[in-house]
């Protein structure tokens, strides 16, 4: 049950920013744009138009301005490590709303909450924190405008069969000498 006077919005005609353009931000993109959303995105490892999936690629504090959810996908990198800081999150709008289901460090915790304070953002939804999981008490904790998660987004019950069966597989594959679904240095394949 929601408060009285609490807005709420359709997805239609929004603007949805994925920071980050692999695997997992390429399916939210594809069902963002089932419920209308006008899709952005900002990765320096793809290209604009060389994919069959709804976006268009900007730079990221562009993407941050004109989005009204921001979602985080990206790896955690020494590069990416507290991207999301005080200058990143200035030029978000007022209206906006931070996701992040991807690394909690990619966020400088701090810097969310001085712009959570000054109601430079609306809100955020974090399944991930840094520190993970966060101390109770915590700045970030008991506000009405941040939803906080344990780091479940990736859980269902077919998820975790997915994973049990997937595991054993993905070692067959490998000493089969195919190459594992899922590389994470792609600089490698090909190479070997």
């Amino acid at each position: 049950e929601l408060p009285p006077g609490k807005p709420m919005f359709r997805l239609s005609g929004r603007t949805l920013g994925l920071v980050g353009f692999g695997n997992i931000a390429r399916q939210v993109a594809v069902r963002a744009a089932a419920f209308g959303m006008r899709i952005l995105f900002a990765d320096p490892f793809v290209q604009d138009g060389r994919l069959d999936i709804p976006g268009k690629k900007m730079g990221l504090h562009d993407l941050l301005g004109e989005s009204d959810f921001v979602s985080l996908h990206p790896p955690l990198t020494p590069e990416t490590r507290k991207m999301i800081n005080d200058a990143a999150l200035s030029h978000m709008k007022p209206s906006a709303f931070l996701i992040n289901c991807s690394r909690g460090p990619i966020v400088d915790t701090d810097a969310l909450c001085r712009a959570l304070d000054a109601k430079k953002i609306a809100g955020c939804a974090l399944d991930t924190t840094d520190p993970e999981p966060l101390p109770d008490p915590h700045p970030l904790r008991g506000r009405d405008n941040v939803i906080i998660t344990p780091h479940v987004a990736w859980y269902s019950e077919q998820s975790l069969v997915g994973l049990q069966a997937g595991a054993p597989s993905e070692v067959r594959r490998v000493l089969s000498g195919e190459w594992p679904v899922n590389v994470v240095n792609r600089a490698v394949k090909g190479k070997t």
